[in-house]
């Protein structure tokens, strides 16, 4: 094989380089890159780097918003803590009143029984004292109805006159000559 210059291949194709047209492509090719890195990039970049920012704020936001979340959760578990606290603490409260409100109850029931009670022993001691004066009265109407009857019956007769004067008499002698003690004895039975 023999190196000819601008032959590129053997074999039937004939591959040659025509300098000029390549150096044209070239310095084409070398203004579309000049205009593309002059004003295509420049946009590109300035997009890219507004997309980036975009991407970080958000990725700040995100995270902010994750530590809001954080705090949220954290506010919200330790105001959960708190209610149920508040809410055994009233529940408590609801125990110890209802404990105090029975027990004043209880007392109150207690006091009403025994004011109860009192008053019925003293309505009955008032209806015993009431029952024994009628009865006293009654007994001693009667005593007195049959005492009359017996009287009226003694003195019916002259000669048991006599002899209720003449004891009577008698009586107040035995009495005239009794010592101090008998006369006060006897003073106090007929009085």
């Amino acid at each position: 094989m023999t190196y000819t210059p601008g032959v590129l291949a053997e074999d039937g194709y004939h591959i040659t380089i025509q300098w000029s047209v390549f150096l044209s492509q070239l310095v084409g090719f070398a203004v579309i890159i000049a205009l593309i890195v002059k004003y295509v990039v420049p946009p590109l970049q300035k997009m890219m780097a507004k997309s980036q920012e975009t991407v970080r704020k958000q990725l700040e936001e995100s995270e902010q918003a994750a530590t809001r979340l954080e705090q949220a959760k954290a506010a919200y578990d330790s105001a959960l803590a708190e209610a149920q606290a508040e809410l055994e603490r009233m529940r408590e409260d609801a125990r110890e009143d209802a404990t105090r409100i029975i027990e004043q109850m209880r007392e109150a029931a207690q006091t009403e029984v025994e004011r109860v009670r009192k008053q019925g022993r003293d309505q009955i001691t008032v209806l015993r004292r009431q029952l024994m004066r009628d009865l006293e009265a009654d007994l001693a109407a009667a005593m007195l109805a049959c005492t009359e009857e017996k009287v009226q019956e003694q003195v019916a007769s002259p000669e048991a006159v006599n002899e209720s004067i003449e004891k009577f008499l008698d009586d107040l002698e035995t009495l005239a000559n009794a010592s101090p003690a008998v006369r006060r004895w006897a003073l106090s039975r007929w009085n």
